[in-house]
């Protein structure tokens, strides 16, 4: 029911009517049955619902509605009885509380009209809607607090609404605003206690992981399920280039937001949240300036945003985003910043697990030092010492006995050429055996025919750079991500066909790796520890890169790895440059 356009600046009210009557005794029975069954319930819905029909039925309307108050004063549900659901789709949206409506809101007390029409300000009621005469409007207080109000329309049998009537429906009002706190107290507890769960378990859990992108995933999800949030994000914060990055989507914004995608730190309601260390609660963002959409054709109402710290510096900001105003309150935020704080012990985690790998990484390194510096010792060091030894020798008998000078001359040389072999050797074990003597081209060529041999796999290579022009550094660490890559094909896949492609773009090193195998569950993939998929992502990030991985099962699996290609690469070619794009079919080639 909408009354909203029937305007009433300042009208007559009806309170200090004679009363018709006394209430009957059966009017008596009808209030305490009303009562009696809306006390039963504890479901807010089931309670606001029953309130409106309960009312109608008490006093004899035609229609009634129960209009909400938010926590600005302004109606945000509006729950009708007897009209049709059909109905209330043909007159469209809720009332935004003016005309009567408005009368009622302002004054807290009782109104009856006898004909709506009749006053002065009315403008008349909405396209649609039915035609009402006689009005009883009641507001809903609890200590004080109006919670909203109750209309009735349209009395049946009588012209207009008594003032038993309207005493009849103060006392209920009185008893429904008990039950709707009721229930709203009751759907609070509900909700904090399974928060509490959920908090509980992903204290557990999120320690438990030491890959950050899968922990991101995991917080969003989480929110997702087991808080209901419709929406959320989680951004990442890039302090080297100023700007959020989306790290983590899950709910309704799922194919709106790409991972990756970026916005200036202060922009937005979650760029506030990291600029100023501090949580965001904005229940109508269409009034708050800090505002603003990420992307056309997906707008929040709400939006909860909560920075996580770690050791006084923001890192990351989850953002909640609410499909109607007054999503959240004050236990959302208390509850996503509990959240926050478990994100940020996590995230610390992960980097302790990382210090201390790099520090075992440092050890192996030292020790493989110290074997170098053993064998030169043992060895070249030795053998030097006895070529000088040698020469000395033949240097004091040169004289006497010219005739032995050269042959052990050339034992001499002998010796030298040996002892460059064994630096030579022991240099080259600084790099990939597979990569000795040989270019990462050949060696890649190499590499996917052994693939080829061993499982049939037919493989597709499309190069659009020149992987001479690289550095050592690149060099090697791609060489063990195809390695590392192929060796899972071999494994697990049970793939016919394999892409691989590699070149540059907007700035950007981009090598994709695809096959048609039985793929693997993301959500199931354990990326922490280990190796494989572990090792490739290390490497990626070794050269300030990432690794995006697409894969479900039966659907195959692609891994792209995006390393960025300015100063820490050597000079190379594009496709279309000076150098020819690579691109061949290994398979069956002979």
């Amino acid at each position: 029911m909408d009354l909203g356009e029937v305007r009433m600046a300042s009208g007559p009210s009806s309170r200090g009517e004679a009363s018709d009557g006394p209430q009957d005794q059966s009017q008596g029975h009808s209030l305490y049955d009303a009562i009696s069954a809306l006390t039963s319930e504890l479901s807010l819905d089931a309670v606001l619902q029953m309130a409106t029909d309960l009312s109608r039925a008490l006093v004899g309307a035609s229609y009634s509605a129960l209009g909400v108050l938010g926590e600005d004063g302004k109606l945000v549900q509006f729950i009708t009885s007897g009209i049709t659901q059909r109905g209330r789709d043909r007159i469209g949206r809720i009332p935004e509380g003016q005309g009567v409506l408005g009368t009622v809101l302002r004054q807290d007390i009782p109104l009856r009209l006898k004909d709506l029409a009749a006053h002065p300000d009315s403008v008349g009621v909405p396209r649609n809607h039915p035609k009402m005469k006689s009005l009883l409007g009641v507001p809903i207080v609890y200590k004080g607090r109006v919670l909203g109000n109750i209309y009735l329309t349209n009395k049946i049998g009588a012209e207009e609404f008594s003032q038993d009537d309207e005493n009849l429906v103060t006392l209920f009002a009185a008893q429904a605003a008990v039950a709707i706190e009721n229930a709203r107290l009751f759907e609070d507890e509900s909700r904090r206690s399974a928060q509490l769960d959920v908090l509980n378990r992903a204290g557990r859990e999120l320690t438990s992981i030491f890959d950050l992108d899968k922990l991101l995933h995991a917080v969003a999800e989480l929110l997702r399920q087991g808080f209901n949030y419709p929406s959320v994000q989680v951004f990442w914060v890039d302090r080297a280039n100023q700007v959020l990055q989306v790290r983590a989507v899950a709910g309704l914004i799922q194919g709106f937001v790409p991972l990756g995608t970026t916005r200036a730190i202060g922009e937005g309601l979650a760029g506030w949240a990291a600029q100023n260390g501090e949580t965001v609660l904005c229940s109508d963002v269409s009034v708050d300036p800090r505002y603003s959409s990420m992307i056309e054709g997906f707008e929040s109402c709400a939006v909860l945003a909560v920075p996580v710290t770690v050791l006084d510096e923001v890192v990351a900001v989850i953002n909640v985003d609410g499909m109607e105003p007054q999503a959240f309150d004050d236990s959302d935020a208390k509850t996503l910043e509990t959240l926050a704080d478990q994100l940020a012990v996590a995230i610390e985690n992960i980097r302790l697990n990382r210090q201390q790998q790099e520090q075992s990484r440092r050890l192996a390194v030292a020790e493989e030092r110290d074997r170098i510096g053993r064998d030169l010792h043992d060895g070249v060091i030795q053998s030097m010492y006895a070529v000088g030894l040698t020469l000395e020798d033949i240097a004091s008998r040169a004289d006497r006995e010219p005739g032995e000078v050269g042959p052990r001359i050339e034992g001499v040389v002998s010796d030298l050429n040996q002892a460059i072999g064994d630096i030579r050797s022991y240099i080259m074990d600084l790099r990939p055996r597979e990569l000795q003597g040989r270019s990462l081209d050949e060696a890649l060529d190499s590499l996917i025919l052994y693939l080829e041999d061993r499982t049939g796999v037919s493989v597709t290579l499309d190069v659009q750079m020149e992987l001479a022009s690289l550095s050592e550094l690149y060099i090697v660490n791609l060489w063990h991500i195809f390695q590392e890559a192929f060796s899972n094909i071999e494994k697990y896949s049970k793939a016919k066909t394999v892409s691989v492609s590699l070149a540059v773009s907007d700035g950007n090193l981009s090598l994709d790796i695809a096959d048609d195998g039985q793929g693997f569950d993301l959500e199931k993939s354990e990326l922490g520890r280990g190796y494989g998929l572990p090792n490739i992502k290390d490497r990626a990030e070794r050269l300030g890169g990432m690794l995006l991985i697409e894969s479900s099962p039966g659907s195959g699996t692609r891994l792209k790895v995006v390393i960025p290609a300015d100063q820490r690469m050597g000079p190379f070619s594009a496709a279309g440059g000076t150098n020819p794009t690579v691109a061949r079919n290994n398979h069956g080639d002979g």
